[in-house]
């Protein structure tokens, strides 16, 4: 499974070796250890879409309304 490096504090995380990463790289790691990484923010996953660019796929928490929220846009509405 492919992810990007989001930020990098150590050589090793979570028992993965990431001597030879630097931040924003795109590199292989199993699915576990992927979204492990993932899970704590160390990266994202990434997928290329059918013309090859890529496609890197981000997850918000639950608790995040985000920007297309039905409560997002009443808070828009109220500022107005």
């Amino acid at each position: 499974m492919q992810v990007r490096l989001k930020r990098k504090l150590a050589e090793r995380i979570d028992g993965i070796d990431l001597s030879n990463q630097e931040v924003g790289d795109v590199f292989d790691l199993p699915e576990r250890k992927a979204r492990m990484l993932v899970a704590e923010g160390w990266a994202v996953l990434e997928r290329r879409t059918h013309d090859g660019r890529h496609l890197v796929l981000a997850f918000r928490r639950s608790d995040d309304p985000g920007p297309l929220s039905s409560q997002h846009d009443s808070d828009l509405s109220r500022a107005s």
